[in-house]
């Protein structure tokens, strides 16, 4: 079961900004209000990383996992820092390749009565959870307890996780990490040998000021994010002209 595999740990940064369209990760909000009417300029900018990322093993963060066999394992914590000016809610998007692949379990039994079955080819989990992909194959993905799930859907052949920052990020503080660790499902060789595998994580922002009546909640970063896919969908019906 040990063919050549690679997986990509990319990331991606966005800002997502409700009730402002510019480009970047930039967005105008206000900062300061004199008596004169006068504004300043805000930021909501952040920074995304994956700081044990190391597949190479050479001591620097990112890189390509090569020769990926069953059941392997690599940290990999995503996190974000909040480089801005104005406190903001957090999301990070993660992206794991699906395959109808055979795969059994650690005393080599295939599972699914030997049948290809629709799976995510990774688990992510905290550094002390039990790794289920170890025992049956194929395990289930579980945050850690400061990131709460928002939304799941499989997408263009990947299961697309969205999850949120239980707090607002203030400027110049980090979030902890999303997940500690990925492992490689225990497929049998000859499926996939050769291909190349992305888990993909994406970053985003969006504003606190003016989104939501009560900040500082999942909840409210939950309802912070919806407005930011209902203000998009009705701009991109605008622009199709779809109904």
């Amino acid at each position: 079961m040990s063919k050549r595999r690679k997986i990509l740990g990319i990331l991606a940064i966005s800002a997502l900004v409700a009730g402002v369209s510019i480009s970047g990760t930039m967005a105008y909000l206000t900062d300061r209000k004199e008596v004169t009417n006068n504004f300043t300029v805000g930021k909501v900018e952040i920074e995304g990383s994956e700081p044990d990322w190391d597949p190479d093993g050479d001591g620097e963060p990112g890189g390509i996992a090569e020769h990926v066999v069953p059941t392997q394992s690599w940290a990999k914590n995503p996190q974000i820092r909040n480089v801005g000016e104005n406190p903001a809610y957090v999301f990070i998007e993660v992206r794991v390749p699906m395959a109808d692949v055979v795969y059994t379990n650690s005393q080599g039994i295939r599972q699914n009565n030997g049948e290809p079955a629709h799976i995510e080819l990774f688990e992510f989990d905290s550094e002390s959870a039990t790794t289920q992909t170890l025992s049956d194959g194929v395990g289930i993905s579980e945050q850690n307890s400061e990131w709460t799930q928002i939304k799941k859907e499989e997408l263009d052949g990947n299961m697309v996780y969205t999850f949120c920052y239980n707090s607002v990020l203030d400027p110049e503080s980090t979030t902890s990490p999303l997940f500690d660790r990925i492992t490689f499902a225990n497929v049998v060789e000859g499926q996939i040998d050769g291909q190349n595998l992305a888990v993909d994580v994406r970053f985003h922002a969006i504003q606190v000021v003016d989104t939501v009546s009560e900040a500082g909640t999942p909840e409210a970063a939950k309802e912070a994010f919806n407005l930011y896919l209902n203000q998009n969908q009705t701009l991109a019906e605008t622009e199709t002209g779809a109904p």
